[in-house]
């Protein structure tokens, strides 16, 4: 069972994303529990520890980015799917609580169902409860959970480790054995210097990958069609 939480002031709001998240599950055959809360006072005194919360930008009149840093604290393996009348502060949210993604109001199948899938894909393989360990330019080992991590990048004989909250220097790894040993969690080289998790990827383009905390990659052109078949495979959405 997958747990859900929507926390939405607008009761229509609520019941519309209600009401899409329940065909998604009679037509993807999964068994989801969906709680729904009016505010977010309300939210953090439940005593479900949920899987996957869909948290309105402004609730209860304020920044819905202090909410989710609350809840972050308290369930640090909740996927959090904010949900906004406007783009405006979307990026912060991610960066700052590291936050899953986004769905702009009104929400549509279309926009809904390929970020539910991604992240109910993750539920199942509890990819948000695994940690990987690097040794850090000063001989000390660095835990870092795997769905933290956005990239990774070699310069200067280094690997740079790119999260949600900061960026790690390590050594004494190539990056091709680090393509090797992040694939099973949905990493892929997008160029010899760079490593993605394929998950964070928002835009393909040309030459680059755009990811969801707003950094450009770099895709190199034999690559990509790899990448790109990847991405489809795993963040394919339920049509």
């Amino acid at each position: 069972m997958i747990k859900i939480a929507i926390c939405d002031n607008d009761k229509n709001d609520r019941e519309h994303l209600r009401k899409l998240l329940l065909e998604f599950e009679v037509i993807t055959k999964e068994n989801f529990l969906i709680k729904i809360y009016s505010s977010g006072k309300e939210l953090m005194e439940s005593w479900y520890s949920m899987d996957i919360i869909f948290l309105e930008m402004i609730i209860d009149g304020s920044d819905g980015i202090g909410i989710g840093t609350q809840i972050r604290r308290n369930s640090p393996y909740g996927i959090i799917i904010y949900v906004a009348d406007t783009s405006k502060n979307i990026m912060l949210a991610i960066n700052r609580v590291h936050s899953y993604g986004y769905l702009i109001k009104p929400i549509t199948k279309k926009s809904l169902y390929p970020i539910i899938s991604e992240a109910v894909r993750l539920v199942q393989l509890k990819l948000w409860t695994r940690y990987e360990s690097f040794l850090s330019e000063r001989n000390t080992v660095l835990p870092i959970p795997v769905m933290d991590i956005y990239y990774f990048e070699y310069f200067n004989r280094k690997v740079k480790i790119v999260t949600a909250e900061k960026t790690y220097i390590c050594i004494k790894e190539k990056i091709s054995e680090i393509a090797v040993r992040m694939r099973i969690y949905g990493f892929e080289m997008s160029h010899q210097s760079y490593v993605v998790n394929l998950y964070y990827v928002d835009v393909i383009k040309d030459h680059a990958l755009i990811m969801k905390n707003g950094d450009s990659v770099c895709l190199a052109q034999k690559r990509a069609s790899k990448v790109r078949d990847r991405i489809f495979k795993l963040v394919k959405s339920v049509e």
